[in-house]
């Protein structure tokens, strides 16, 4: 087994500044999209964080902790809901093609076949945060994280989330809902 590759963060960096010849800066009430950089900022974070997570999973194999950010009523795809039971039952069985895509082997080719050979052959891996317009995540926008690296084409979906109390949970982004 080789050694995970480095995880390199990618965000949006907020700088705050002094005022004029470095004496405290005024406050002065943020204009709304001030506002909505700093919660994009700060969901950034969190999310990069689970990123972490998320990629010492995947590279362990564990299915059952990618299950655990399944919610009890399933994944959102393209307006129906894929139940948990199925879910589970396609992350565990190597012959699902969700299993495979996530936690495959390598094949050997060029380009690998899964998310787990992708983070075994990467030399360093970004986390990508993104937020799409999501009209149940407000003007934030849903959060969403996916794997980079350099030469290399990520197989996997991005990982896409929403927030119910302190735990980020999966929404509907593993499978191909197009």
């Amino acid at each position: 087994m080789t050694a995970p590759a480095p995880l390199v963060a990618v965000a949006l960096a907020l700088a705050a500044g002094a005022g004029p010849g470095g004496a405290p800066a005024v406050p002065v009430a943020p204009p709304r999209e001030a506002t909505l950089d700093a919660r994009r900022e700060a969901i950034a974070q969190e999310v990069i964080r689970l990123g972490a997570a998320l990629q010492r999973e995947i590279e362990a194999g564990d299915a059952g902790a990618l299950l655990a950010r399944v919610p009890a009523d399933g994944l959102r795809c393209a307006g129906q809901v894929v139940p948990r039971a199925r879910v589970e039952r396609d992350l565990r069985d190597p012959s699902r093609w969700l299993h495979r895509t996530l936690f495959g082997p390598s094949d050997g080719g060029r380009a690998p076949g899964s998310l787990r050979a992708f983070l075994g052959r990467a030399k360093e891996v970004a986390v990508l945060v993104s937020f799409r317009r999501d009209p149940r995540a407000g003007p934030v926008g849903r959060p969403c994280l996916e794997f980079r690296a350099r030469d290399l084409v990520n197989p996997a979906p991005p990982f896409c989330f929403e927030k119910q109390g302190r735990r980020w949970w999966l929404t509907e982004s593993l499978y191909p809902c197009g």
